[in-house]
């Protein structure tokens, strides 16, 4: 891994918020885009928040609700530019460690579902349920 390439995975702190809401935008995902919405979310109990850095910079992030044995994938997201270094599989290997889960279950869009298939898996099908009064966002995103 070249100088360029090195990240260290560390625990979200709040001065994270604004890169984890910046590539949340990037995506297109309104759920994490805000930097006060995100430190909420990242602070909530149950939660679990991991964040690659490359020096100061933000570049990739994963959320995780888990109870200790279950684990459920939010958020992942990498910055563009730094896809295929190796920074999604790390956050999810960090995030299995972190949270002692034996499984951890997601939604993914399509774009991402080679990344997935590419770690240990079982695919099954899923929905987002929304409650009534609101409309479902009619794009992939969060």
């Amino acid at each position: 891994m070249t100088v360029r390439d090195a990240f260290d995975i560390v625990p979200f702190d709040s001065p994270h918020a604004d890169g984890v809401s910046a590539l949340a935008r990037a995506e297109g995902w309104p759920t994490f885009s805000d930097p006060g919405r995100v430190r909420r979310l990242f602070a909530a109990p149950g939660v679990v928040g991991l964040v690659a850095v490359h020096h100061v910079d933000v570049v990739g992030a994963a959320h995780l609700l888990t109870d200790g044995h279950h684990g459920y994938l939010t958020f992942l997201a990498v910055s563009a530019g730094r896809r295929r270094d190796g920074i999604g599989r790390r956050l999810v290997e960090e995030a299995f460690e972190a949270t002692g889960a034996e499984r951890i279950d997601l939604l993914s869009t399509p774009e991402a579902e080679p990344f997935y298939r590419r770690l240990p898996h079982r695919e099954m099908p899923g929905f987002r349920v929304f409650p009534e009064w609101m409309r479902p966002h009619p794009g992939p995103g969060l």
